[in-house]
């Protein structure tokens, strides 16, 4: 993903003094202290959000390595495809439904067997939530799980 420019306007004076003072304090800009923190401020609102799951990102990734690992990497490319909308869920998750509504039963129950992440498991596993009751039945046809 590209790097991003913001600007910050108005900016309190009084906030601007005092985050470049702990900024010079510590070493660093004022840019790295603000990276640092909405960082910080992301991640904990994160696992405030997701509990201790992983994010869907981060099962994305790992998805992708299982797949080039058993798989190979003409599937796991494919899957790759969802790094176009990193970061935009609304964007991400019709993108999962499309890969599930094409699924590879073979794949799918091969990744299962062989301890990898699929897609599959993604929406029944781990965020149900996001996914319709047609996309939990297809995950569960994908991967020949009876009801």
């Amino acid at each position: 993903m590209r790097d991003s420019a913001y600007t910050i306007r108005p900016f309190p004076g009084d906030l601007h003094r005092k985050a470049k003072a702990t900024a010079a304090l510590e070493g660093i800009t004022l840019r790295e202290l603000i990276l640092k923190s909405l960082a910080e401020y992301v991640d904990r609102q994160q696992k405030h959000l997701t509990g201790d799951k992983p994010t869907l990102e981060e099962l994305l990734y790992k998805c992708e390595e299982d797949t080039e690992r058993i798989i190979g990497s003409v599937e796991a490319k494919r899957i790759a495809k969802w790094r176009e909308f990193e970061g935009n869920y609304l964007r991400v998750i019709p993108f999962v439904q499309w890969r599930l509504r094409v699924g590879n039963e073979e794949i799918a129950t091969k990744l299962d067997r062989e301890g990898g992440l699929s897609l599959e498991r993604i929406a029944l596993d781990y965020y149900p939530e996001f996914f319709n009751a047609s996309d939990i039945q297809q995950a569960r046809k994908n991967l020949r799980i009876e009801e």
